[in-house]
């Protein structure tokens, strides 16, 4: 049976929509139909509502988030979501978005069917638990639905580290950086860094690095319920070096020669409300621009 939604929080972030977002016409039809509003900050201020609130205050006890925006904002909302936490449902405002597949052009539409109709699915996504070890102490991260990335800063200079999985030696890997991505951040960095694309409901993660120096270094999948750790040593000639390690974009911790990530399996996946009907090869279609037709005639000459 579809879950009943009532009380929505619906949430943006600064820079998020574009000028022609019709972000008021949207709340208007929510409490039109009688649904139960609560709107973040940002939200508030576009639609000029005084009755804003923290965006951690305002997603709490509702039963669907609705993120107004791009992929960045669902990630940035995502991280707020802990334990038995509502879904999240994206309109896109953005460009690409792989998570935010309903237009910002058929969101009422859309919302029609999911809200009033229950013609929707709802995906469970992983995450990711990443944590660095540094000087004796543990440091917890925030939970990733895409991934962790560790760069060799604003120089492009090589990174050096060692790789285990549940303890034993991948080997030592000399790169520019290194991807841990769950499926669904499949479609970002690590896109662009050469790995593979995995379909979203995949229980694995992704071990990709960045450049790597020597070509026989590939991306690797592995069971979601590994341990992986990561430990930086010193580059060529650079003696102690500090590189910054992000979670889904954002600022994680600098990692620093010596210091060891640890990367699990969360116990708290993100669920997403998904259109009846969506298809992920569709978005893949769509959004990667894939041909769906020979050219040249029915014999592609």
């Amino acid at each position: 049976m579809p879950e009943t939604f009532r009380k929505i929080a619906v949430t943006t972030w600064p820079n998020a929509l574009r000028p022609e977002t019709n972000l008021s016409g949207l709340v208007d039809w929510l409490a039109g139909n009688g649904f139960e509003i609560a709107l973040d900050e940002t939200s508030a201020a576009e639609v000029n509502n005084p009755g804003g609130l923290p965006r951690a205050k305002a997603v709490e006890g509702a039963d669907l988030i609705i993120v107004i925006g791009g992929d960045g904002s669902m990630l940035r909302t995502a991280h707020l979501l802990g334990r038995d936490a509502p879904p999240l449902l994206g309109i896109n405002a953005g460009h690409l978005g792989f998570l935010v597949d309903i237009p910002e052009s058929g969101a009422i539409p859309a919302l029609e069917n999911v809200l009033l109709k229950g013609k929707y699915a709802i995906e469970s996504r992983m995450r990711l638990r990443p944590s660095v070890q540094k000087d004796g102490a543990e440091i917890p991260l925030s939970d990733v639905l895409n991934d962790v990335v560790l760069t060799s800063g604003p120089l492009a200079r090589m990174v050096e580290f060692q790789i285990s999985v549940n303890g034993r030696q991948l080997g030592i890997f000399r790169a520019d950086g290194l991807i841990i991505a769950t499926p669904t951040g499949s479609t970002a960095y690590s896109l662009s860094a050469g790995g593979p694309l995995l379909m979203p409901d995949l229980n694995v993660m992704l071990i990709n690095p960045i450049c790597p120096h020597t070509l026989s270094n590939r991306p690797l999948v592995i069971p979601a319920k590994s341990t992986v750790d990561v430990t930086l040593f010193s580059g060529a000639g650079d003696g102690e070096r500090s590189l910054p390690l992000s979670v889904d974009g954002q600022p994680g911790c600098e990692l620093s020669t010596g210091d060891r990530l640890r990367v699990v399996l969360s116990p708290d996946p993100v669920r997403l409300v998904r259109p009846e009907g969506s298809d992920f090869f569709e978005i893949l279609r769509d959004k990667l621009l894939w041909e769906t037709h020979p050219r040249g005639g029915k014999n592609g000459s």
